[in-house]
C-alpha cells in the first residue's frame, strides 16, 4: 500500500475542461453479452409534449401528475451543476491512472473511493484529490477480486465507513476497511436470490439489489422456478441478505433459449428505479416516460405493489423514436464485433446464430437513467435515439454511450422543475448532498474520477 504525499500535484484534480459524449448509467451483469445488452437497454428519445401546466388527476387513491413541456424554475431559480474536482492523469503515476472505471463513492467526510476494473484496483482519496490508499489485486483469494466487475455493480461505502464492493466473479459481496484489510464478505446466493442485475444504495448507506430470476444451463433455475417479476431487496448491514422493498415487471432484453443459446431482444422493456433520499422507491419501465413513487414503507413486494396505497405516479409526455433498418444492422455488427472481441473461444457460427436471431423492438426505449438528487429530487436521464450509431465502439456501448447530457429534475412531490445538462464527457453515478459523483471520459477515453456541484438558482 502506498500513500501519496500531500506536496504531489499528481493526484490531484486537473481543471482541463470536459470534451466528449455523456454515457448514462449502464444496467448490466457479469457475463460480456448480458452486459452489453442491458446497457443498451438503458437508452431512449427526446421530445416533451409543449403543453404549459401540471395536471394532477386521483384515481384509486393512486395521485397521477402528468407535467408538461416547460419546468417551474424560472430562468433564475435554475439550477445547474459545475465540475469541482478531477481525480487522474494521463501519464505518470500508475496509481493515478485508471484504466476502466466502473464505480465511484463518496462518504460523508467528502473522502472519495474508486473502483478501477483493469487490475481490480480500489483508490482512496481524500476530499482534495489526495490519493490515501491503494490496495486490490485481481483473483479469488482473500481480498482479491475478479474482472466480473461493471458499472451496474459499482463501489461503495457503507455506513460504518467499509468499502462494499459486489463481485459477481467470485460471487461474494467483497468488503475492506478504508485502508484496504479484507473483512467478513458475504456469499451472493444466487441459487436462491437470482441473477444480481443492478446494485445502488440509501442515502443511509445500505445497499440495494435488483433480482432476476433467470435459467442457466446446467445450473438450474436462480431465484426459484416460480415466476415472478425483479425484485428490488434492501440488504441488511455487511450482509448479502435482506427485505425485498418492491417487486417490478422483468426485464425482457435477455433469455435463455431452447437447449441453453442466448437469445436477445434489443430496446426491450427493462425497469428503472432508484431510492430517493427520504426512502421512496421510483420504479417504472424505459419504454414510457411514467414513473412510479412508493410511499416510504408503502412498496410491498408482488401484486400488492401495484395497487394504491398512496403511490404517486409521475408522467411527461414524450415522442418515441422508431428503430431503423439501417440501425438494426449497425447494432448486429456492433455486438457481432463485440462477441469476436470478447476473448472467449466462441465459434464463429455460434456468433453468426446468436447475430441472427437477435430481434428488435419497434421503437428505442424512453428514459436512460434515474438517480436520487438533492432534497428529494429525482433525475431523469433520456437520449437522443440513434445518435453517433455509425461511430459506436464497444468501449463505448459498455460504458452506455446513449445518454443525453439533458437530466430532467423533479422536486419531490413529483413536479418537474426543468432541464439541467451534464459537463460533456461526464458519467453521473451518485449523489453526497450537494456534490454529485462521476466518471469522466475524454476523447481518448482517458478515465477520471470528478465530483460537481449543484448550483441552486435564485
Amino acid at each position: 500500500m502506498r500513500h501519496a504525499s500531500s506536496s504531489s500535484s499528481a493526484a490531484r484534480a486537473e481543471t482541463r475542461a470536459p470534451s466528449s459524449t455523456t454515457p448514462s448509467a449502464p444496467i448490466a451483469v457479469g457475463l460480456l453479452a448480458t452486459a452489453l445488452l442491458l446497457a443498451l437497454s438503458a437508452c431512449g428519445g427526446d421530445g416533451a409534449s409543449s403543453a404549459s401546466a401540471v395536471m394532477v388527476q386521483d384515481s384509486a387513491g393512486v395521485q397521477i401528475i402528468t407535467n408538461p413541456g416547460a419546468g417551474a424554475w424560472s430562468a433564475d431559480e435554475a439550477w445547474n451543476i459545475e465540475e469541482e474536482l478531477r481525480i487522474g492523469v494521463a501519464e505518470g503515476d500508475p496509481e493515478l491512472q485508471f484504466g476502466m472505471l466502473v464505480g465511484v463513492d463518496a462518504d460523508a467526510e467528502g473522502r472519495i473511493v474508486t473502483l478501477d476494473q483493469q487490475g481490480a484496483r480500489v483508490r482512496v482519496f481524500g476530499a482534495d484529490g489526495e490519493l490515501l490508499h491503494a490496495f486490490g489485486r485481481a483473483g479469488g483469494g482473500p481480498g482479491e477480486l475478479s474482472q466480473a466487475l461493471s458499472p451496474a455493480t459499482g463501489v461503495f461505502y457503507e455506513a460504518d465507513g467499509s468499502i462494499a464492493i459486489p463481485d459477481m466473479g467470485n460471487l461474494r459481496l467483497a468488503r475492506f476497511s478504508p485502508t484496504g484489510q479484507s473483512l467478513d464478505s458475504p456469499r451472493l446466493a444466487i441459487e436462491a436470490t437470482g441473477i444480481p442485475i443492478l446494485f445502488s444504495r440509501t442515502a443511509d448507506r445500505d445497499l440495494v439489489v435488483q433480482y432476476r430470476q433467470m435459467a442457466i444451463p446446467g445450473a438450474g433455475a436462480m431465484g426459484g422456478d416460480d415466476p415472478s417479476g425483479d425484485r428490488i431487496v434492501r440488504l441488511a448491514p455487511a450482509s448479502a441478505e435482506g427485505d425485498a422493498l418492491v417487486e417490478v415487471p422483468a426485464g425482457e432484453t435477455f433469455s435463455m433459449g431452447a437447449g441453453g443459446m442466448p437469445q436477445f431482444r434489443i430496446f426491450a422493456p427493462e425497469p428503472v428505479w432508484a431510492i430517493l433520499s427520504d426512502g421512496r422507491v421510483v420504479t417504472g419501465t424505459n419504454n414510457e416516460y411514467s414513473l412510479t413513487l412508493h410511499p416510504t414503507g408503502g412498496a410491498a413486494a408482488g401484486p400488492d405493489a401495484r395497487a394504491g396505497s398512496g403511490r404517486t405516479i409521475v408522467r411527461r409526455t414524450v415522442d418515441r423514436i422508431p428503430v431503423t433498418d439501417r440501425q438494426q444492422t449497425q447494432m448486429r455488427n456492433l455486438f457481432r464485433q463485440s462477441f469476436e472481441d470478447s476473448g472467449q473461444p466462441i465459434p464463429q457460427e455460434v456468433v453468426e446464430q446468436l447475430v441472427g436471431s437477435m430481434e428488435f423492438e419497434s421503437h428505442w426505449p424512453v428514459l436512460a437513467a434515474v438517480l436520487p438528487g438533492p432534497d428529494g429530487t429525482l433525475w431523469v436521464q433520456r437520449v437522443e435515439a440513434g445518435a453517433r450509431l455509425e461511430e459506436l465502439t464497444i468501449e463505448a456501448l459498455q460504458a452506455g454511450e446513449f445518454g443525453s447530457r439533458r437530466w430532467d429534475v423533479f422536486d419531490s412531490e413529483g413536479t418537474y422543475m426543468g432541464a439541467v445538462n451534464m459537463p460533456e464527457g461526464v458519467q453521473p453515478l451518485r449523489f453526497v448532498g450537494d456534490r454529485l459523483y462521476g466518471i469522466h471520459s475524454d476523447d481518448l477515453r482517458i478515465q477520471r474520477a470528478v465530483r460537481l456541484r449543484v448550483n441552486r438558482g435564485g
